[in-house]
């Protein structure tokens, strides 16, 4: 079997089109409208880690479902919290699958949204899943695995009309506002240069890039409560290894996006919404040492946009691992999480990680406009990203990342992952999704691998 699908655009076009038509036509759209003061029935696929976080925003809707590919695991994970156990088990009635596509053939009816907590490259066939069903859908970031299924998964949604929401949760909060609105006004001059980082890749969600999970030091049995297959789901068959699942597949291609994709969407949040950016010109990496199943210890990443009618042209730039943005003025500590820097024609703006705080500098300039500062003008969110899904599936206000934005800022982060991999300088044409300079890396835009049988979309 070839290691990429030998799909082409116009072939990959007319699959777009064709799931989207799916969802258009799924008998369920139409009988999941919702009262404004009805509880929305909810199923949550992927319990425990970052399960636990809808579970909590989400507990006063009705959880109807749970699935998991290792029910005890997840169960036991979100029971060992204090502030999740009273709530699962005041859902102690929903039924549990191990299995979404079973929980959509049995359960379909009696759901409105679905929350999507699994690890990346499940992403996107459960979310498909869920959309062709006519359901509300929240996703986890990053959006999906690779562009083509960020397309598609785009359109789909488009042609369902469905509620969507990315689990980038800083788009819900002050800090990326803030930095929209002093922006807009003019508080730091034209913007030219981003710098973002983060300290990842490391533990306790990386391996080192030379890790290979196809060489195990031992024979590994799963255990007994997990279904490994349907952990693979859409993914090639591979021997069980502790050392994959269920913490640490961030670390391969097959599974995960690497500490861009785990972090890019956070981090690089701030510079698409407060710049409006779309589409680079350009994408260029650089890196420690590159292996084919696994990403870099440390990289650097620049996008490169062309000026608007609103803005000038502006270079982003991300840093990770071991590396770190120029210190942008003296005294200034880089938050160990991560964070944003952009610099202006007239000043400079920090916005800490997860976008929560953005702050001007020096601090002299902060200070210096202490009750002077622009008026907020951008309307806040209450409650976070769980609740705004919530309360736009009720017919409030669209969410903030909803699968339109979210498929921009997912696409940006995964060219820069298709950098780092095709090793190089990459010229980027959007409309055709192709490297006018490299053909080579268009492989890179698709999964990698044939969806194994059951798992096509």
């Amino acid at each position: 079997m070839s290691p990429f699908p030998s799909q082409t655009r116009r072939q990959f076009l007319s699959a777009s089109a064709s799931a989207a038509s799916l969802a258009v036509l799924s008998p369920f759209v139409s009988a999941n409208s919702t009262q404004a003061n009805s509880r929305l029935r909810l199923a949550q696929i992927g319990v425990g880690g970052r399960g636990k976080a809808a579970l909590t925003a989400l507990q006063n809707e009705q959880y109807v479902a749970f699935c998991d590919v290792d029910e005890q695991r997840g169960r036991t994970e979100t029971m060992r919290g204090e502030q999740t156990r009273p709530i699962l088990e005041k859902f102690g009635d929903a039924r549990w699958f191990k299995d979404y596509r079973q929980l959509f053939d049995r359960m379909a009816d009696q759901i409105d949204g679905v929350v999507v907590s699994t690890p990346d490259h499940s992403h996107f066939p459960a979310a498909m899943a869920a959309i062709a069903a006519g359901k509300h859908v929240y996703v986890e970031k990053p959006l999906c695995r690779c562009v083509q299924e960020v397309r598609r998964l785009q359109a789909a949604a488009r042609a369902a009309g469905v509620v969507t929401q990315m689990g980038n949760q800083g788009r819900a909060a002050e800090g990326i506002r803030l930095a929209r609105e002093w922006i807009a006004a003019g508080l730091i001059g034209e913007v030219h240069t981003v710098h973002a980082w983060t300290d990842r890749p490391r533990m306790p969600w990386f391996h080192p890039a030379r890790f290979d999970p196809d060489v195990p030091e031992t024979v590994e049995t799963p255990p007994p409560t997990l279904d490994w297959d349907l952990w693979l789901g859409p993914s090639p068959l591979r021997p069980y290894r502790s050392s994959i699942a269920p913490s640490l597949w961030r670390s391969f291609v097959d599974y995960g996006c690497g500490s861009l994709g785990d972090m890019g969407c956070h981090q690089l949040d701030a510079a698409v919404y407060a710049l409006d950016l779309a589409a680079p010109e350009s994408i260029e990496a650089a890196s420690s040492e590159v292996f084919p199943k696994t990403f870099p210890d440390s990289s650097t990443i620049g996008w490169k946009f062309a000026g608007t009618a609103h803005r000038a042209p502006v270079e982003v730039r991300w840093f990770d691992g071991a590396l770190r943005p120029p210190q942008p003025v003296p005294g200034f500590k880089h938050n160990e999480g991560g964070g944003s820097l952009f610099y202006g024609t007239k000043g400079m703006l920090s916005v800490g990680s997860h976008s929560a705080t953005a702050r001007l500098l020096p601090e002299s300039r902060m200070q210096e406009l202490a009750g002077q500062l622009p008026a907020k003008s951008i309307a806040r969110v209450q409650g976070g990203p769980f609740v705004e899904w919530a309360r736009a599936i009720r017919g409030g206000p669209a969410c903030g990342s909803n699968f339109d934005y979210a498929a921009n800022l997912t696409e940006l982060v995964l060219l820069g992952v298709v950098a780092l991999r095709a090793r190089g300088f990459l010229q980027w044409d959007s409309a055709g999704m192709r490297f006018p300079n490299r053909p080579d890396a268009d492989r890179f835009l698709l999964p990698g691998y044939e969806y194994r049988p059951g798992w096509s979309i």
